[in-house]
């Protein structure tokens, strides 16, 4: 008995601090039921006491044991409220004295050294909220009781209405339901429970006096868990309980894992659909856009135009590059030189529904949703413009000190221009044509083009309808 007064003033003590009032004399009752493991219920103490067994049970305790829980940093309920106190009152004693032994440590209040002490616990000690629906006092009273002396947190519900009004304002972990209850029965509830997204996972046991093969394959039809008869017994109820728990806590990890991943499914599809050293589409998302552009277009008879543009003079390195770091580390110089190149088609694509990709090794295609063949003209001429605005210096240059006056060819640092070659096709498609033909047609305007740029064209542009 001194053991618990102990507590209990630890307890009071703690109270004090946190509220700056003392206990009254109800909550001392509580406290004391509860941590000398009295084998009595709240209605019995309610009782005892003069109160309303409601105002008690839903009231009084529940706060008492949230005031508790938040001066320790833990979770407490009637169930581990001696075990808790008991540990929060000897690690303080042990601070106590060690503080005693070195008088020059500057004090530490008590409420950091609980939080201190307790922390490193708190991850453990998550109890299940349980829902109990039932039309019997008494049932309900029993069911509290041995809940609760679990460390579970318990709610109550009297009828199906107040059940999903609970359910809907605080979700339980799990749903202890009977089937025969005023208003609407059981299998109803458990119906809407379910028909619900955001309470169709929660686990839904029935119990109930309804014993027959029937009543029981109803129960699981309509998304019950499982099933408890009454007179049910204690370990039974515990045990099928902890089962439910148990698996809806692996349910939730298993989504949890389906989550992350799905998200590394997405960031690898993401990168799959990036060139890595241009950074522009790569030729997988070409062909699924160019596709989908394609259906979307024959669908709606609108205009489809494709460009491909093949980079001339490419022995060449770009005079600037700016990059993204990450990507800048893992270039080569030739890859230095195609980057700036995409970068470049890509800014001067200005629609929102265009796609600069890769397409092969110094070859861009660009997807035009929407747009005529003149509309994909003109966005060409001015590409090519652009391009040849660049000036890069000869790779002979690349070689060459800065502060170097040698007058040898291989330190020059001469200067020339990047040119395109560029094919354009553009459609209406109609039924009966296929995307490989219109992709096989721009591919020829393309080699047309760089056939021009052979016989000493500086740039070609070819262009026709399919």
């Amino acid at each position: 008995m001194d053991d618990i007064a102990d507590i209990l003033a630890f307890a009071e003590n703690l109270i004090c601090q946190a509220t700056e009032t003392y206990c009254s004399e109800l909550q001392r009752r509580i406290l004391i039921m509860a941590l000398d493991k009295e084998r009595k219920t709240y209605d019995q103490l309610a009782d005892e006491c003069g109160y309303s067994p409601r105002y008690v049970r839903q009231d009084v305790a529940p706060k008492l044991w949230q005031l508790i829980s938040q001066t320790l940093d833990r979770k407490v309920t009637k169930a581990n409220v001696r075990s808790v106190l008991n540990e929060a009152l000897r690690n303080r004693k042990q601070q106590q004295a060690a503080d005693s032994a070195v008088p020059a440590k500057a004090p530490t209040s008590s409420q950091a050294l609980l939080n201190m002490n307790l922390a490193a616990s708190t991850a453990d000690d998550y109890q299940a909220n349980i829902l109990l629906v039932d039309d019997q006092p008494q049932n309900l009273r029993l069911l509290s009781e041995l809940l609760e002396e679990q460390g579970y947190e318990v709610q109550q519900a009297i009828k199906g209405s107040i059940a999903l009004q609970a359910i809907a304002t605080h979700p339980p972990d799990l749903v202890l339901l009977d089937i025969s209850l005023p208003e609407v029965d059981g299998y109803s509830i458990c119906q809407q429970i379910k028909a619900n997204p955001l309470s169709s996972g929660i686990p839904v046991i029935f119990i109930s006096a309804l014993d027959e093969p029937w009543d029981k394959v109803r129960a699981f039809s309509v998304g019950g868990s499982d099933y408890i008869a009454k007179p049910f017994k204690v370990v039974e109820v515990l045990a099928r309980v902890q089962n439910q728990l148990k698996i809806q806590q692996l349910q939730q990890r298993l989504l949890d894992q389906n989550r992350k991943l799905q998200q590394a499914i997405q960031e690898l599809q993401r990168l799959a659909a990036i060139d890595e050293f241009t950074q522009v589409a790569s030729r997988r998302r070409l062909d699924a856009y160019l596709l989908s552009c394609w259906q979307q277009a024959r669908a709606q008879q609108t205009p489809l135009t494709l460009m491909l543009t093949q980079v001339d003079n490419f022995n060449m390195a770009p005079q600037r590059v700016r990059m993204p770091r990450e990507v800048s580390q893992a270039l080569t110089p030739e890859d230095r030189r195609l980057y700036e190149i995409a970068q470049a088609l890509q800014r001067n694509v200005q629609s929102s529904d265009s796609l600069v990709a890769r397409y092969g090794t110094t070859t861009f295609a660009i997807v035009l949703p929407h747009q005529s063949r003149s509309e994909g003209e003109q966005i060409a001429t001015r590409l090519m413009s652009q391009v040849r605005a660049c000036p890069v210096r000869a790779v002979g240059s690349l070689g060459s000190s800065s502060g170097s006056s040698s007058g040898s060819s291989s330190g020059s640092s001469s200067q020339t221009k990047v040119s395109l070659c560029i094919g354009i096709v553009s459609s209406i498609p109609k039924p009966e044509t296929e995307m490989g033909d219109f992709l096989e047609q721009c591919d020829r305007n393309l080699q047309l083009a760089k056939s021009k740029c052979a016989k000493g064209l500086a740039e070609s542009l070819v262009s026709t309808e399919f």
